[in-house]
């Protein structure tokens, strides 16, 4: 397998980009190493259509078109985790009815209510971004969301698996350390490259995906694939937040 069908496989698997007809491989060995480059690129986009399209529209327009694209771009893959752990974590069941709950494809009023926030804090974020007039900050920010967002399911692997056979545990089968580190050295150096910014993205970054895995871990004895996804969701918004208020 060369590294070039890795990496169009992380892609094809993360985004919707058109990277080639999908499963490029029959498995998720390898997927793990590019997930610091497909959060670059995903939020690198983003940011760009943001900033263009602040050349036509207002502020708070910017901030919506800016969060369409990231919903596109990544075909909402990352949402149903937020949809799905906003109707199975907070309810008091039984674990293992809570987990029947988040593997239920309807959505409820608690699902519901989580996506909206998770989108409005998201366009806010963005909206906020554009009117500062810094086309520096908001790629610098839409690229650290993206990126850290995605380094956090490194984390996420460290947790254990509360439903054996989903897509958390076939993510963590096919992650090796050396995944790991070369993720945590990306991920390091971009925001060393960001300065204190970057600083205090990283240290948002950890203490919101921290404590939700740890909220999982309580309510579900470890995480899922939709913990995994509401993970990168949460953790994008965070990220923004954070250089809204530098």
């Amino acid at each position: 397998m060369t590294v070039i069908t890795t990496i169009r496989s992380a892609f094809g698997f993360l985004t919707r980009l058109p990277v080639g007809p999908w499963p490029l491989q029959n498995d998720l060995n390898g997927i793990s190493a590019w997930l610091p480059l497909v959060g670059l690129v995903v939020g690198g986009l983003a940011g760009v259509l943001t900033w263009t399209a602040t050349l036509l529209f207002p502020p708070l327009v910017c901030g919506v078109i800016g969060c369409a694209c990231w919903v596109a771009v990544t075909g909402g893959l990352h949402l149903d985790g937020v949809a799905d752990c906003g109707d199975g974590l907070p309810v008091e069941v039984p674990r293992e009815h809570r987990l029947e709950i988040m593997k239920d494809s309807r959505l409820g009023t608690f699902g519901g209510t989580a996506l909206f926030f998770n989108l409005a804090f998201k366009g806010a974020a963005l909206a906020a971004l554009a009117a500062c007039g810094s086309w520096e900050l908001l790629l610098t920010a839409c690229a650290l969301a993206g990126l850290l967002a995605r380094s956090q399911i490194f984390i996420a692997m460290r947790f254990p698996g509360a439903r054996p056979g989903g897509m958390g545990e076939a993510f963590k089968q096919g992650t090796r350390p050396v995944h790991a580190l070369i993720a945590a050295a990306v991920t390091l150096a971009a925001c060393a490259l960001a300065g204190w910014h970057g600083l205090y993205a990283l240290l948002a970054s950890l203490a919101g995906s921290t404590t939700l895995l740890l909220y999982a871990r309580r309510r579900l004895g470890g995480v899922t694939g939709d913990v995994f996804g509401c993970t990168v969701e949460c953790t994008e918004w965070i990220v923004l937040l954070t250089f809204c208020t530098l």
